[in-house]
């Protein structure tokens, strides 16, 4: 069977449009309403031949770089991403913050709604109990990676512990765990925790895959990964999650002296909110004025996954078509 697989946007975009034609209609928690595929969606990605970061809209590398070092940190305060004009996790703990004060929560997206956010980011940023209080978003990924608690009590660094199992796969300490190279966000006992300020994971769980094979142009073992995603908001969502999930591929091959090779992203609902459908549209029309994809670079200087931050992944090379906009349904 061969591998081969069209680039990643292709296959995107081809997604794109069978969950327009054969997406069921859904009501949702946000009351946004979805065209839902559930099940079918997977994509694969060689990173050897691309760093796969759609062409046909803007995907904003810096928000992507900042929030993939914040959670690999293990952070889970808004703090950090606010100081980097990060914002793609406002709406859920404002919206918290409005509920526990006693503010009417205003429409999202209107005058009103964008003010109150513009102040609950400034105390974020300047007041450190209020930070402590209303920017904390719960044990979200960054906390489950870094600090999973374990029966006892203790935190277990799955993201290190993983890395430390590829370093040895060769040996028979490292053998053992050649199939249980997975990092989990999905904390059953977590999850309550974590919808009070922000969401559960989409991006559920991953798979390390460190195989025998050796790249002949490096000289180097392969990486591979692959993604478990319960929830994907096709447009505005699996973008980032395909050049990040790459990014941290790349990463822990770095550390681990791989070379990164496939990454494999599976879904469980892949939808389309109501909301998008024009702009999913605009952008299927594009598909055939595609750009050259990006290549990735590193700090090669970066010898522990938990180093990483985010000036230490360089996009080089993106080239795209103008920002499509879309509103994230909370």
């Amino acid at each position: 069977m061969s591998l081969e697989k069209p680039r990643a946007e292709i296959q995107y975009l081809d997604w794109a449009q069978t969950i327009l034609n054969e997406g069921e209609p859904t009501n949702d928690r946000t009351n946004v309403g979805t065209l839902d595929l559930f099940g079918d969606a997977e994509m694969r990605y060689d990173l050897r031949a691309e760093f796969p970061l759609l062409t046909t809209k803007n995907v904003v590398t810096r928000v992507i770089r900042h929030e993939l070092g914040w959670m690999l940190r293990g952070d889970t305060n808004l703090r950090y991403l606010a100081e980097n004009d990060v914002h793609i996790w406002d709406e859920w703990p404002l919206k918290n913050w409005l509920r526990q004060t006693g503010v009417p929560v205003p429409e999202q997206g209107t005058d009103e709604w964008s003010a109150l956010q513009a102040q609950y980011v400034e105390r974020v940023i300047r007041d450190d109990e209020f930070s402590r209080q209303y920017g904390e978003l719960g044990p979200i990924y960054g906390h489950q990676w870094r600090a999973w608690e374990g029966p006892d009590g203790k935190a277990i660094d799955q993201l290190r512990d993983v890395q430390d199992h590829i370093r040895n796969i060769d040996n028979e300490r490292g053998k053992k765990f050649g199939r249980r190279l997975i990092v989990s966000a999905w904390n059953v006992g977590d999850i309550e925790a974590m919808e009070k300020a922000g969401l559960p994971p989409c991006h559920t769980l991953f798979q390390f895959n460190a195989p025998n094979q050796v790249d002949p142009e490096t000289g180097k073992k392969f990486l591979d990964l692959q993604l478990y995603q319960r929830s994907a908001d096709w447009f505005l969502g699996v973008p980032f999650n395909m050049a990040q999930y790459a990014m941290l591929l790349s990463a822990m091959a770095q550390t681990t002296d791989r070379t990164p090779r496939y990454l494999y992203h599976k879904f469980g609902s892949a939808h389309i909110y109501k909301n998008h459908i024009d702009q999913v549209n605009e952008q299927l029309a594009r598909r055939h004025e595609l750009f050259e994809a990006p290549h990735l670079e590193l700090n090669p200087d970066v010898k522990d996954i938990g180093d990483f931050k985010a000036d230490d992944f360089r996009v080089v090379g993106y080239k795209h078509h103008l920002a499509i906009k879309g509103q994230v349904a909370i």
